[in-house]
């Protein structure tokens, strides 16, 4: 008993497996890292680890977080640190607002004049990443005192946690997932020396917003824990919280994040968690037949597999009352509320049970307005999917003996693999994805010849992931030509409206950069073309309608020959 009276988990064990062998208490560190390894190698293969090898990483958000590295790697350093203006020009802010993973990218920035031009380190990080979470999955596991066996199928689950393998291939930051597991593990782990906790929150800071705050929130219910339980002593506490503070500033100034006048978004309430988001397969349907749900809320998707299914029902099957005791407990309550918490966020205010709109609730338009800032509330989910890993597994070693148990989690976590497949093996980084260079549609030889004339890259209209913006980032990035054809996970709102009233002002006098070269829109383009000079050239190239300010003498000298745009209105 705790000297509050609650059963710990630890003296809830049944007594056999007090007298297990000393060796079963080693945490298996070797195997859980072998197991992330394998885990790596089956589900991306070896092409991502070449650092040339920068196919793959050419389409959507892949190509903002990339893109966003080779900006920062090529400019100078900057104030603060993590500055990077030739990403935007006038929207440009910092590496930590393109998702660049500025954990990476500052020690990479370094050593760029070695690396070669278009070097990626995402190949090595998400190695890193399936390393780290079969690791921590073994480290919680032990201080559960799961055997060894049963800690290697819970690193084997966390490594092929659908949740997890979604964000591999979209925001690859954010497939920091065992930022997740240190958290709890640290949680579980008593006493922390006072700088564990703020060593990191300061290192979740430099990967991603999201999982700084799933990490903060875990330290706050282990301060709430240990309070409980009377660990907490004054000097320490406040040097652990002071330095906590100190370092998340530091690092979230450093990467650019404060450059921008606000962090808010839009769509709080779309990119949430369906009801059915635990249980909805969508990219890893396969054997669970899936539910058809909103456009945005695959940011919700939060499928705990079917071998989590089939261990359920193994539990409920064996089910003992007094199995839930340690969970109202000083050392389990506050992070389960906590999780919890999390996962009610993960709905946001707009609950939906499969395409059925349940009900809404009004919020304060101030409030609604900053809980954009964490639009994709779907996330949320994700500290809860990974303790319900965990206590599945404890549960069914403590309610069965320890051959049946490990029958059973073997038998779920075969299934579990099983109805992963088809998910897993898209996953797989082949031939069709190697490469060292991107796709693109502007192949035109009069991109070449203009290029060396210009010195900055331009979109009209302004904005955010505009239409054309990822065809004229990676034509400027490779001409190291400065643009604001950019797509930023943030954008400083008033820094967006300068731009565009600008824009509009040169569109309206006709007082263009004449040091920059155009991609327009239709609509633009209309509207250049009454200010066009006899040397300018206005042509529709490429899918795209390229304005180059005194260009065609550059052209005619390269003997290339373009169809003016006309306006033609229908």
């Amino acid at each position: 008993m705790s000297a509050t009276g609650a059963v710990d988990l630890d003296e809830a064990r049944p007594r056999r497996a007090v007298t297990a062998p000393a060796a079963l208490e080693i945490p298996a560190i070797v195997p859980a890292l072998l197991i992330g390894l394998i885990a790596f190698i089956i589900v991306r293969g070896f092409a991502p680890l070449d650092p040339t090898n920068i196919l793959w990483l050419d389409e959507r958000d892949r190509a903002m977080h990339t893109l966003g590295w080779w900006w920062f790697a090529m400019a100078p350093w900057g104030w603060p640190p993590g500055a990077s203006p030739l990403n935007g020009l006038e929207l440009a802010n910092g590496v930590g607002l393109s998702d660049s993973l500025p954990l990476f990218a500052f020690p990479f920035k370094l050593i760029a004049q070695w690396l070669p031009v278009r070097f990626q380190y995402w190949g090595y990080w998400e190695l890193l990443c399936f390393v780290l979470q079969s690791l921590f999955a073994v480290l919680i596991a032990h201080e559960l005192k799961l055997s060894r066996p049963m800690a290697l199928i819970a690193a084997i689950f966390c490594v092929f946690q659908p949740a997890f393998l979604m964000r591999l291939d979209v925001h690859m930051a954010l497939a920091g997932h065992w930022t997740i597991l240190a958290a709890v593990w640290l949680y579980l782990r008593r006493p922390n020396p006072p700088w564990a906790w703020p060593l990191l929150l300061a290192t979740v800071s430099a990967i991603h917003g999201y999982l700084l705050v799933m990490v903060f929130a875990i330290w706050v219910a282990s301060l709430a824990s240990r309070l409980w339980r009377g660990e907490l002593r004054p000097m320490p506490t406040l040097l652990e919280i002071a330095l906590a503070a100190a370092l998340i500033t530091g690092v979230l100034w450093s990467t650019g994040i404060f450059m921008v006048g606000s962090v808010e978004s839009w769509g709080f309430g779309l990119f949430r968690m369906n009801l059915l988001g635990p249980i909805n397969p969508a990219f890893f349907q396969f054997i669970v037949p899936g539910v058809p749900v909103g456009r945005f809320e695959w940011e919700g998707v939060n499928y705990v597999g079917l071998g989590i299914f089939a261990l359920t029902a193994a539990v409920l099957v064996t089910f003992r009352p007094a199995s839930l005791g340690p969970l109202v407990g000083p050392r389990f309550l506050p992070l389960v509320l906590i999780a919890v918490g999390l996962a009610v966020f993960a709905l946001s205010n707009r609950l939906a049970f499969g395409s059925i709109e349940l009900f809404e609730l009004p919020l304060p338009d101030r409030l609604e307005k900053f809980l954009t800032t964490f639009r994709s509330s779907g996330r949320m989910f994700w500290p809860l999917g990974y303790l319900l890993i965990f206590a599945l597994l404890a549960l069914l070693s403590r309610q069965l003996r320890s051959i049946p148990a490990l029958v059973v989690a073997c038998l779920a976590l075969g299934l579990q693999l099983a109805d992963l497949q088809l998910g897993i093996r898209a996953l797989k980084v082949g031939p069709d994805r190697t490469g060292t260079t991107w796709r693109t549609m502007l192949t035109s030889s009069a991109w070449e010849a203009l290029a060396p004339h210009y010195q900055r890259v331009r979109a009209l209209p302004v904005e955010n992931e505009g239409y054309n913006w990822r065809e004229l980032s990676w034509f400027a990035v490779t001409h190291q030509l400065p643009t604001d054809a950019v797509y930023l996970g943030r954008i400083d709102p008033t820094a967006l409206a300068k731009a565009q009233a600008a824009a509009d002002a040169s569109l309206r006098e006709g007082s263009f950069d004449r040091g920059a070269i155009y991609g327009l829109d239709t609509r633009s383009a209309r509207r250049v073309l009454p200010h066009l000079g006899p040397d300018d050239v206005l042509a529709p190239v490429d899918g795209l309608i390229l304005f180059a300010p005194g260009g065609k003498p550059i052209l005619e000298a390269a003997g290339i020959r373009l169809s003016p745009f006309v306006s033609v209105r229908y």
